[in-house]
């Protein structure tokens, strides 16, 4: 159960909220308490005279004795965290504590409807404590969603300042309903009043949605709000790459990089940052974070995608085409014919860019792959056909020698039997007639040409081709 997990380390941080409202020696007490408690891992043996001095002084407090109890629940003894948990219902029975820390030893044990109910319990006899209805909220969406968002807003009479609608987004989100958790977010004004982990699950919604826009904009105002929370860099360079905004994104890139506080780096963290520096043109420092991604984690093939892109870009095909096949290679059955065609491309490329007595030798390595294409994708061998028949006819455009005859042929072959043809289909259906109307002209053999001028003057009525052939 992800959400009541996930809403016990909400309680930790909303612990804060109580502490608040003891004296800071208390809340020091407490902080004291639990490091020995979470030390000798819940022992009871080893604690006995710490745990003994602590109640000397708060045996009648019940927001110490929960504290208490947390310290054990922390360090895994539950029965011990139980204990005081009825203790502190027991001295403060009209105080959220006690039944608050039993919801959470419940949620921790993923039974999700003891915890409800206890966390309602704390609304009925602490009414005036926000963590009660929150918690219960949280656990119970999984449940009944109605049923808890009505409880926020019975929040919302009793707290008309408690941010319901940030409180209820973050509820949603960790239940996976992200457009509804966005809709509650959306209706936050004040977004200085969120805390940092509320806001940050607004802005990782938004990007989650792919409001990008939004997700840029919440980053920016996390970091004026906390700078030295690292992730709001972090998701202001993945938004700002995600728009297309590459000079935006290095300069957060970096500062995330630099921030003491940085999260540990993620293979990720690399990819997008040389996805930035790629959109930038920093082709070569792009290449360097990839390789870094690859190194911490060699899933991430879309490093030879990039790269293979990369070298592209800079004209250096035979490198292009060495991290193409290796991506290839990496995803194996999951290769469709696009990644083969990405090969092809480069060959074109390199066709483009190379002496003119090295040009046909490019293009027929294009060629090879649109036969590899043709031989191994079903769904595709019509599309690789064709484009054998265009790369061929570049290759040698003298019509008379018929160098892309075979695959015009081998095309409608493929295409002429369909019953239903496509608008697409016929246009290229039309390009095959003509070449081969013109290649039986030219090398007189009149009435061969006329059966494909026929065939495509039905396609074309217009076509000029067309009418002189047939007037012959």
């Amino acid at each position: 159960m992800k959400a009541i997990k996930y809403f016990v380390a909400g309680a930790m941080l909303s612990i804060s909220a109580t502490a608040m409202a003891q004296s800071a020696t208390v809340q020091a007490q407490i902080d004291e308490i639990t490091k020995t408690v979470v030390e000798a891992k819940g022992d009871v043996k080893a604690t006995k005279d710490a745990v003994k001095l602590f109640m000397k002084s708060y045996k009648k407090d019940a927001d110490a004795l929960a504290g208490l109890g947390r310290a054990f629940m922390k360090a895994g003894n539950m029965a011990e965290a139980q204990r005081y948990a009825a203790l502190a219902r027991k001295v403060g029975k009209n105080k959220a504590a006690g039944y608050i820390l039993e919801g959470d030893i419940a949620a921790v044990q993923d039974d999700g409807g003891t915890a409800a109910s206890w966390y309602q319990q704390a609304t009925m006899f602490d009414p005036n404590n926000t963590n009660g209805y929150v918690k219960y909220a949280r656990v119970y969406q999984k449940i009944d969603a109605n049923g808890a968002v009505e409880m926020l807003e019975k929040l919302r009479q009793v707290k008309p300042d408690y941010p319901v609608d940030a409180a209820a987004g973050y509820m949603y989100s960790q239940n996976d309903r992200l457009k509804t958790a966005m809709e509650y977010y959306d209706k936050v004004t004040n977004y200085q009043a969120l805390d940092d982990y509320i806001l940050y699950d607004y802005l990782t919604t938004a990007y989650s949605l792919e409001d990008y826009d939004k997700a840029l904009k919440l980053a920016r105002i996390g970091i004026q709000k906390n700078p030295k929370y690292a992730s709001y860099f972090k998701m202001a360079y993945y938004a700002a790459t995600k728009k297309g905004d590459f000079v935006e994104a290095i300069s957060d890139a970096q500062r995330y990089f630099s921030t003491e506080e940085a999260e540990n780096i993620k293979a990720n963290d690399y990819m997008f940052y040389g996805d930035a520096l790629k959109g930038a043109g920093q082709l070569e420092e792009a290449i360097t974070q990839y390789e870094k991604a690859f190194q911490m984690d060699n899933t991430k093939t879309d490093f030879f995608k990039s790269a293979s892109e990369i070298y592209l870009a800079k004209k250096d095909h035979a490198k292009a085409l060495d991290y193409a096949n290796k991506y290839i290679d990496a995803i194996g059955t999951a290769a469709t014919y696009k990644e083969y065609e990405t090969l092809a491309d480069i060959y074109i490329d390199k066709s483009e860019n190379v002496a003119e007595g090295e040009v046909a030798a490019a293009l027929f390595e294009a060629d090879k792959v649109y036969g590899t294409i043709a031989d191994k994708f079903d769904y595709a061998k019509e599309y690789a056909v064709f484009k054998r028949a265009a790369i061929n006819h570049q290759i040698n455009s003298d019509i008379k020698k018929g160098q892309a005859k075979p695959y015009y042929e081998q095309f409608i072959s493929l295409v002429e039997p369909k019953a239903e043809k496509s608008a697409s289909d016929l246009r290229k259906l039309a390009t095959c007639y003509n070449y081969l109307a013109v290649y039986y002209i030219q090398n007189d053999q009149t009435s061969k040409s006329k059966e494909y001028a026929q065939k495509l003057i039905e396609l074309q009525p217009d076509n000029d081709t067309a009418k002189q052939i047939l007037a012959l």
